[in-house]
């Protein structure tokens, strides 16, 4: 058994579990997990299996067999089996982190643990692979490779040669991965402050940076998107109400008055102004 203390174990609360048999170069994946901490301490314990724990955003502060690291969005740890670690809270926003647990099974062990930073753009690949996961239910064959993506994103550190132009998701990390997970189905009825939280930022902070780099804000960048979904679904000859549930509206009326306010004419007319063979 490991030895986790009660207090650890209520000390978080799990927004996506899922149970994996997936063997990956040497390793043995067993379930990956997202994690919100609550105000609480986690008692310093330990596995029988290796554990890599990477911020997703908030701040704490990660115990380690050496000393406390201050911690945030981007830093990365991995404790291998029987390695004792906890964490504080600092008194600020509390983090969401992904946790995944493993199991070496090419015979090599690891003596100490891991702490690295992420850079920008593979934290991004991390979010936008993160979000085609499904909240309940069991993996599919499709979610083992995105989970292997996950995992490699964890356990291969990336070398940049010196004086290397920066990768484009580096020059523009957010607005690409940003309009990609508002793209995404399963994102269509989360909030605009509990996404801003899933990426990593404040709302507000979100908001200063998306707009420097593409003069959008983050409700404008979602209303580009959900007017782009709704006029592709009007083209092919959708209803009005299904088109208001392309874009992910819940209310065909309320669609109808928000898609005019856009547009300046109703879903009704902009169907009939394209007319048969003008999709």
């Amino acid at each position: 058994m490991d030895s986790c203390t009660v207090s650890a174990m209520l000390a978080w609360s799990s927004l996506l579990v899922q149970k994996i048999d997936l063997r990956v170069r040497g390793l043995a994946i067993r379930r990956l997990r997202i994690n919100r901490h609550r105000v609480a301490e986690v008692a310093p314990h330990r596995h029988e299996h290796g554990q890599a724990i990477l911020f997703l955003s908030g701040e704490g502060v990660q115990n380690t067999p050496s000393r406390a690291i201050p911690a945030r969005s981007g830093d990365l740890f991995v404790f291998p089996a029987g390695c004792d670690h906890g964490y504080q809270p600092n008194g600020r926003a509390t983090p969401i982190c992904l946790v995944l647990d493993y199991e070496r099974q090419d015979g090599r062990h690891r003596s100490r643990f891991v702490h690295r930073r992420l850079d920008t753009a593979t934290m991004g690949e991390l979010h936008g692979l993160v979000s085609r996961l499904p909240r309940k239910g069991g993996s599919s064959w499709s979610d083992y490779a995105t989970i292997a993506s996950v995992v490699a994103l964890l356990f291969e550190k990336r070398e940049t040669a010196p004086n290397a132009p920066p990768r484009a998701a580096e020059q523009h990390p957010l607005h690409p991965r940003l309009r990609a997970m508002l793209s995404d189905p399963a994102q269509q009825n989360t909030s605009l402050s509990e996404f801003a939280r899933l990426v990593g930022y404040q709302p507000d902070y979100l908001n200063r940076k998306l707009r420097r780099e593409s003069g959008q804000g983050l409700r404008d960048l979602r209303d580009s998107i959900r007017l782009e979904q709704a006029r592709a679904a009007l083209r092919a000859g959708a209803t009005v109400g299904d088109a208001a549930t392309a874009a992910g509206f819940g209310d065909p009326a309320y669609f109808a008055r928000w898609f005019r306010k856009h547009t300046g004419t109703t879903p009704r007319s902009f169907r009939a102004d394209i007319g048969p063979g003008r999709a």
